[in-house]
């Protein structure tokens, strides 16, 4: 397998940061991981904010419910504040795939 292809798999399948680390990119990857790890605990934090405020305000003090948490569920996730953190963290995806192929060794000449 080639360099590039590892590189890319690592940083599109596994987390963001780990194909510059494959790189011997350590700067970059340690700043990918940390912000990929860090926009992830937003967009989850957001989620359970937004998700425990719409329950409080909509169906206190009733149980939960399986039909509820599905209404709860689609509108924290369809709700703008949502995806802003969760945008942000699809784009640095994106960047780490891109710049790991970007930052990979040439092949070896024979």
């Amino acid at each position: 397998m080639g360099q590039k292809l590892a590189a890319f798999l690592l940083s599109a399948l596994v987390f963001p940061g780990l194909g510059q680390f494959y790189n011997q990119d350590r700067r970059k990857g340690i700043i990918l991981v940390l912000a990929a790890n860090g926009l992830l605990g937003l967009v989850l934090l957001t989620g359970l904010i937004l998700f425990s405020r719409e329950y409080t305000l909509v169906f206190f003090p009733r149980p939960f419910t399986v039909e509820m948490v599905k209404m709860l569920l689609l509108d924290t996730l369809t709700h703008p504040v949502f995806w802003l953190p969760f945008g942000l963290l699809l784009a640095l995806w994106g960047y780490a795939m891109v710049d790991a192929v970007r930052g990979a060794a040439p092949p070896a000449q024979e």
